[in-house]
């Protein structure tokens, strides 16, 4: 009940370190256990290994995007429910996002495993790297149902403002993977086999202390009894989740866009824009961790129907979000040239990489973009959610990168980012102005107190 009081009574700019800040670490804690595998096998100077790692990236995204699914809309689920005082429901809603999620993953699991060699012909798995990938991506769809139990139950968490115990799981989690990459690619000299290892052990350890934290609580449950396929526990978690699930699956598909139009600029522009890329990466995933912290706070407030403190968390985030996009796009802008030399230091890439790191002029406004899409789906307005979730990263997009680079080459693949980010803004805000109109939230049941 502890965590509940402190989303209900205590100061909004308390909550934005509270719940906010440790979700920002648990975004840039994801940056790191994606790059763990590909660095130390990168030590070892096998290429084909690297690649094949690599290849494997979309296949462990789609785990990720289903993990988001259930995961994203529990967690808002969940948060409403508690807002409501509704307890018996919170844990109905993590029921279901517990054995969805491994039930999905062991799906899937089988699917990869079927239908491996058409999968990897479709990845561009080569000759000389098939037998790699293939190894790799066996040993991470086995242990698929860890990932997924992970994304779910894990990213459910945050419902009752248990950020920080998410961020420590987290940490944990990663932190048995990178120490044992080494230990398994370096000293065992078990190959892309030991990455893949390191790479589900982790998940492992993640769920055993996602385990021990919910035995603890009694608004979550991995009880059987609790599971239900009910539509009004069912529909509302994947409804409530497919927003960024939507996103984070369209995302792939825009960068496959963007770099088929930036190949005929040759290998130094595709190079400079995988480095440019990553500061634009670090600044968005900090600001979203901003704002996915805020989002179960936005649930509870808007479950209570306290509109006076939904306006006050939604003014609140946005000036702190809108501050830190700025703060943090203009210190990439400002430093760009030492930036990209860290990874490459090579005079073509550098000169394309400083122009092309200019589409973080539209950074100032992602912060209110990515807002938005929360607090849209924080209140239950799943088809704006879903709709503004999708602009930045193919609605406008990708017709947006089209039109530049017909009208100017490559300086219009620059700028084309930096108008979608203004356009997809615009739009979100319209958005979630409508429907704050529509949907002034009622005064409901009121939270058991603490």
């Amino acid at each position: 009940m502890k965590n509940e009081k402190m989303l209900r009574e205590a100061p909004v700019w308390k909550l934005l370190f509270t719940v906010g800040l440790p979700t920002i670490v648990v975004m840039i804690i994801n940056v790191l256990y994606n790059m763990a595998d590909v660095f130390f096998m990168g030590q070892t100077g096998e290429t084909m290994q690297v690649a094949a790692i690599s290849l494997c990236g979309p296949a462990f995204n789609i785990f990720q995007g289903m993990g988001t699914l259930f995961g994203s809309g529990a967690c808002t689920a969940i948060a409403m429910a508690l807002g409501q005082g509704d307890r018996e429901r919170a844990r109905q809603y993590s029921a279901f996002c517990t054995w969805a999620s491994v039930a999905v993953g062991l799906a899937l699991a089988g699917a990869m495993l079927a239908f491996m060699t058409p999968l990897l012909t479709m990845m561009g798995a080569t000759p000389e790297t098939e037998a790699f990938a293939r190894t790799y991506l066996t040993i991470v769809a086995l242990g698929s149902p860890f990932t997924m139990f992970c994304g779910g139950l894990g990213n459910a968490l945050r419902a009752d403002g248990s950020s920080a115990k998410t961020m420590l799981i987290s940490l944990a989690g990663t932190g048995v993977n990178i120490a044992l990459d080494p230990l398994f690619i370096l000293v065992f000299r078990w190959g892309i086999a030991g990455a893949a290892w390191a790479t589900v052990l982790g998940n492992v350890v993640s769920c055993v202390l996602v385990f021990l934290h919910v035995r603890k609580t009694d608004c979550f449950t991995i009880s059987p009894r609790c599971f239900t396929l009910k539509k009004q526990v069912s529909l509302r978690v994947m409804s409530l989740g497919l927003p960024m699930a939507l996103g984070t699956v369209l995302m792939c598909f825009s960068s496959m866009f963007s770099n088929q139009l930036l190949v005929k600029y040759g290998n130094i522009a595709v190079a400079a824009n995988g480095v440019a890329g990553k500061a634009g990466m670090l600044v968005g995933m900090i600001v979203m961790g901003l704002c996915m912290g805020m989002q179960p706070v936005i649930s509870y407030a808007y479950g209570m129907g306290d509109r006076k403190r939904l306006r006050g968390i939604l003014l609140a985030t946005g000036t702190a979000a809108t501050l830190l996009s700025i703060l943090l796009g203009g210190c990439f802008l400002l430093t760009r040239e030492a930036f990209i030399q860290a990874f490459l230091n090579d005079p073509e890439i550098l000169e394309t990489g400083k122009f092309m790191m200019l589409t973080l002029l539209g950074a100032p406004v992602g912060g209110v973009y990515q807002l938005c899409s929360v607090y849209l789906q924080g209140t239950g307005k799943v088809s704006y959610a879903t709709f503004t979730s999708l602009l930045s990263k193919g609605v406008i997009f990708i017709p947006m990168v089209f039109l530049g680079e017909a009208l100017l080459g490559l300086p219009g693949l620059v700028f084309a980012g930096v108008a979608t980010e203004l356009a997809s803004t615009a739009v979100a805000v319209l958005l979630c102005l409508s429907w704050s109109k529509q949907s002034a939230p009622q005064q409901k049941r009121r939270p058991i107190p603490a």
